[in-house]
Formats: structure tokens, C-alpha cells, sequence
């Protein structure tokens, strides 16, 4: 037996990952061996298997053990993406396993975790202007340091517009790398680790980005489309694909006007203007879509 147990990675955060008799693959994590505070979210993985009924896009699950300080989750093996034949086709699929994901009932354990951000306090929206600006100075002439003046009084309508998204299954890390195929060639999805109460928009601009990053080209209004079709199919609901992209790009703004200008700081002008003129972009296209 020990011949049919072949070790295929250690995972950025530690858990181990084998391959049995080369259909099963095991995950294996204990709590000494992980960065801290990953452990609860292979618990929150292993009690999403345990709680939700067989769905199209899970894998099938084997075995589950859960105890205080070790993980043990057996699954099927299947086929990682081929990335070179990457095509809109595939990008359908992905589109409909996705709103199949956000369709799906919430089970009970994580009902808990619809949260909605909290608007800014104005020294909070101080500090971000004075940090935008610093940047901004760091390059004379090359922006208009008043747009941030602009987006610093409507981020907190923006916060709240945001919060009014709908809440639902999310993922939490729903990337390429965690998209697999059955033998019917259909998706299947893993790593729950992240799964959570969150708006369709996360999982949908996270999904975006990453392709984007690994260089693959795909047109987000085609996968937003496909995408809004199939989840008003299943539930019955009328979500136009606009406002998915207005929610995307308000959760742009927000993120963008509050973290970015910390890691900012020495960039070339080239690579603040991508980041402030997509910020400045999506502000207008959402204060367009709001007025």
C-alpha cells in the first residue's frame, strides 16, 4: 500500500496533499505543522463537505475527519485545467458553475458570517487622501490630485451602496488553479477553505483579476452576461449583468482609495497611473450608474 501513496505538494500554508492508488487525493493538515490561523479554515472547508448535499460542482468526498488539532479530507482525483485551451467555452462553464455556487442554500454554520463594512470615520478618510497625496507628490504633475478629493466624499455612499448587495454562498478563492474537470469534462471546484457570506461581485472580480494576472484573456462582459443568465435561471431573480460590474468596480474604488496608496510609495509613475486611473475609472462609471 505504501507503494500507491504518492506525496503531490506541501501547501503554501503546510497542509500536506497525497495521492492514493492514483484516483484519491488526501489532504492532511495538523494544527502544529500550519501558519497560524490557517487551521479554521481547513475545519470550515472540511464542515462545508460535511454539511452540504451532493452538487454538480463539488468533488466527491471520500472521507472526513475532523478533530481538535488535525484535518483528514479524501476525495476523488480529477484533472487540473488546461490552461493553453483556455476558450470562451470553458469560460461558459466556469460562468454557470459559479452562479451555480452562489445559488446554493447557506449552510447554518455560516450564516454567521454576513457582515457588512463599516463606513469610514473622517480621520480614517483624512488619512487616506493625505496617503494618495503623498504618492501622488511623489510624481508633480502627472495627476490631479483632486479626483481623490472627489471620491473622498462619496466613499461612504459607496460603502453603503455596496453593503446593499445581495449576500450569498461565496467561495472565497475561486480562481483558475481551483477549477478542476470531471471525466465529463464539466467543472469541479475545491480549496474551501475561504468559503463564506459574501456578494456575487467578490468571487466574480477575484476570478477576473487572476485570469488577468496569469495573462489569459477573457471578455469579463461575456462571462458577466453568462453569468447573471444562469443565476436568474436558478433563482428565479432578475440581476442585470450592469450591476454586478457596478459592483465590482465600487468594490475597486473602495479597496483602491483605501489600501493602495500604502504600497505605493518608490513605484514608477507607469505603475500608479495604472493603479489611479483605474480608480478614478470605475468612480466615474459608478457615480454615472448611481446618478
Amino acid at each position: 500500500m505504501q507503494n500507491n501513496v504518492k506525496r503531490i505538494r506541501v501547501g503554501k500554508s503546510g497542509a500536506d496533499v497525497f495521492e492514493l492508488e492514483g484516483s484519491q487525493i488526501l489532504k492532511h493538515v495538523v494544527r502544529d505543522k500550519i501558519e497560524n490561523g490557517m487551521f479554521d479554515t481547513y475545519v470550515r472547508e472540511a464542515m462545508f463537505y460535511k454539511a452540504k448535499c451532493p452538487k454538480p460542482y463539488l468533488p466527491e468526498v471520500n472521507k472526513i475527519e475532523i478533530l481538535p488539532d488535525e484535518i483528514t479530507i479524501v476525495m476523488n482525483r480529477y484533472k487540473s485545467i488546461d490552461r493553453s485551451g483556455f476558450n470562451e467555452e470553458l469560460l461558459r462553464k466556469i460562468a454557470a458553475v459559479l452562479a451555480e455556487i452562489h445559488a446554493s442554500p447557506v449552510p447554518e454554520f455560516l450564516a454567521e458570517d454576513d457582515k457588512k463594512a463599516d463606513v469610514l470615520t473622517e480621520d480614517e478618510i483624512s488619512e487616506c487622501v493625505k496617503g494618495w497625496k503623498s504618492v501622488l507628490d511623489e510624481h508633480p504633475g502627472e495627476f490631479d490630485a483632486s479626483r481623490i478629493e472627489a471620491i473622498s466624499k462619496s466613499i461612504n455612499d459607496i460603502i453603503k451602496w455596496q453593503n446593499s448587495e445581495k449576500k450569498l454562498l461565496s467561495h472565497g478563492d475561486f480562481h483558475l488553479d481551483n477549477i478542476l474537470t470531471g471525466e465529463n469534462g464539466e467543472p469541479v471546484v475545491c480549496d474551501w477553505q475561504g468559503v463564506s457570506v459574501r456578494g456575487a461581485s467578490e468571487d466574480l472580480s477575484f476570478f477576473m483579476s487572476r485570469l488577468g494576472a496569469d495573462g489569459i484573456h477573457a471578455d469579463s462582459r461575456k462571462l458577466l452576461l453568462w453569468y447573471s443568465e444562469e443565476y436568474n435561471r436558478l433563482t428565479g431573480e432578475n440581476i442585470e449583468p450592469h450591476e454586478h460590474e457596478m459592483h465590482i468596480k465600487a468594490a475597486n474604488v473602495i479597496t483602491s482609495f483605501r489600501y493602495w496608496h500604502m504600497y505605493l510609495h518608490g513605484n514608477d509613475t507607469d505603475r500608479v497611473r495604472e493603479i489611479y486611473d483605474k480608480m478614478i475609472s470605475d468612480f466615474n462609471e459608478y457615480a454615472n450608474f448611481a446618478h
